[in-house]
């Protein structure tokens, strides 16, 4: 499978690791070169994209929600304009903070004690899941959010274990988390045997 990946950070380094693993013809384009970058570059190039993606059959998001550039409510729409082009599956690194953490309750992001300065970055993936469900039904998507514990403080250990659903996670101690080696085996595992069509998925243990 030609997949192309933007980014190369946390996430994006987890996701190139796996693809690569699993044999997949991989283009991983970052802003500067990183151990797992095949190229250098900008999302907001709009050339430099249309040639990276052409011929994909997957286009992958690990961007930042915020950045300098505008962030994903930027990145997202250049991207989205590739898959229309090429036919590409679309899939976007998202949060579980818009999602409640119990059935029927607020979004997490609206609980008590959620970081006030995480907002903007949910605002911007609130924004960035809005834009993909306006998108024509031609483009085929994927939002792929980790569970609430994720991320560089999170301990990872690969197990090869995970769940999904389209709603938060928690594990028999009632916590929600997913490493990002498992979170990197999920959304390779989606990408190979998709069960989501423009839709949102959650990984957790």
């Amino acid at each position: 499978m030609k997949i192309v990946l933007f980014g190369t950070g946390f996430v994006g380094d987890a996701l190139a690791r796996e693809f690569t693993t699993r044999g997949h013809a991989l283009t991983a384009v970052a802003r500067s070169p990183s151990p797992t970058a095949t190229a250098t570059g900008s999302v907001h190039d709009a050339s430099l994209v249309a040639e990276m993606t052409a011929g994909a059959e997957v286009i992958v998001s690990a961007l930042p929600p915020i950045d300098d550039d505008g962030g994903l409510a930027a990145s997202t729409p250049v991207l989205v304009t590739a898959a229309e082009a090429t036919g590409a599956r679309l899939g976007i690194v998202g949060t579980s903070a818009l999602l409640p953490l119990t059935p029927g309750g607020p979004p997490l992001a609206e609980t008590p004690g959620f970081p006030d300065w995480l907002a903007p970055r949910v605002a911007a993936h609130r924004h960035t899941l809005e834009l993909l469900e306006s998108t024509p039904d031609s483009v085929d998507w994927l939002y792929l959010a980790p569970a609430a514990e994720f991320g560089p403080h999170v301990h990872s250990v690969r197990t090869g274990r995970y769940r999904t659903a389209t709603t938060q996670l928690t594990d028999p101690d009632g916590r929600s988390w997913i490493g990002v080696a498992d979170y990197a085996l999920a959304f390779a595992d989606e990408l190979e045997r998709p069960t989501a069509h423009r839709g949102l998925l959650v990984v957790g243990y």
